[in-house]
């Protein structure tokens, strides 16, 4: 953390909910005791901000018309407030291509930064503009997709955001703001022992991998999918996975679970494998979460699928 303004930005387009959130976070002390909270937000949306109920909880708003957005106009409102904690509600549709459409002063520490995404357009959105949408979710270290229903769709929307940004927490929450605790509508059976994923499936299975570790963790996996080894790995080991287009043809990732295998097995790099694995979850000093490996039973090299079936996608 640095020595700035504790400040968390709050991302979405027009009329998402992000001033929602940033209200109700404020009544219910959701981000803890924040001392004087200045909102710095770009857009007066359909929630307005009433100061004189955020007076209550030390808290004020600022309008920043997208002209006043520099670095200038931003210093003289926090020296106005003098705040301890700033919440940024930034628009995505103010970005392009003026380096201040984008400005977050270098004396804010950023805590978090978080994606507010109305989930009755999101497919919308991410359709119509793509890589707005791509990018906000990349930027964001939690998703919040709310006004959704539990339907397989809000399970989609929540495994489209894990395959942008795999490390990003997501969270669905419905109508009245409650969590939505979904069972995927997954394409394959995870009540065997024996998991078997269809290669055109291995994205949602890795999406999936990490938020349902109950559904996993012991179980054996058998699949095809591509080895991935590098210089930086443990012996023996090699990452399992698939090329995913997680937005468009020029930005295709490699994802994957590290996969430890005995010396009886030979394995190539970017060679295509018939791997059958039992998966665990693991606690490694020094990382906060849990990491999912797959211990290796057999491994098989396989002729490569067809071209157009090598580089998956689920957006």
């Amino acid at each position: 953390m640095g020595t700035g303004i504790p400040a968390v930005i709050i991302r979405g387009i027009l009329e998402g909910g992000k001033t929602t959130f940033i209200i109700d976070s404020i009544r219910n002390g959701d981000f803890g005791d924040l001392g004087r909270v200045l909102i710095l937000t770009q857009e007066d949306g359909e929630e307005e901000y009433d100061n004189a109920e955020l007076k209550k909880f030390n808290a004020a708003a600022e309008i920043v018309e997208k002209e006043g957005w520099n670095s200038d106009n931003i210093y003289s409102i926090i020296r106005k407030y003098k705040p301890q904690f700033v919440f940024v509600e930034y628009n995505e549709m103010w970005k392009g291509d003026n380096e201040d459409d984008t400005f977050i002063p270098d004396y804010f520490d950023i805590q978090q930064t978080i994606a507010v995404i109305d989930g009755t357009t999101f497919a919308t959105y991410l359709n119509n503009m793509r890589q707005k949408f791509v990018d906000m979710i990349k930027a964001s270290d939690l998703v919040i997709i709310n006004r959704c229903e539990a339907t397989p769709a809000t399970s989609q929307m929540k495994n489209n955001v894990k395959l942008i940004n795999s490390s990003a927490a997501v969270i669905a929450l419905d109508e009245d703001n409650n969590e939505l605790r979904l069972v995927s509508d997954l394409p394959y059976d995870v009540n065997g022992p024996i998991i078997a994923v269809n290669p055109a499936d291995f994205g949602i299975f890795y999406v999936d991998t990490f938020d349902s570790k109950e559904r996993y963790d012991g179980k054996i996996l058998d699949t095809v999918c591509q080895a991935a080894i590098s210089r930086g790995f443990p012996p023996n080991t090699f990452v399992a996975g698939r090329q995913a287009m997680t937005c468009c043809a020029a930005d295709i990732q490699f994802l994957g679970h590290l996969c430890a295998y005995e010396n009886n097995f030979k394995v190539k790099n970017k060679s295509w494998i018939h791997l059958t694995a039992r998966i665990h979850y693991i606690e490694i000093p020094g990382i906060p979460e849990e990491q999912i490996i797959f211990e290796a039973i057999n491994i098989e090299q396989v002729a490569p699928l067809p071209e157009e079936e090598q580089v998956i996608s689920l957006m």
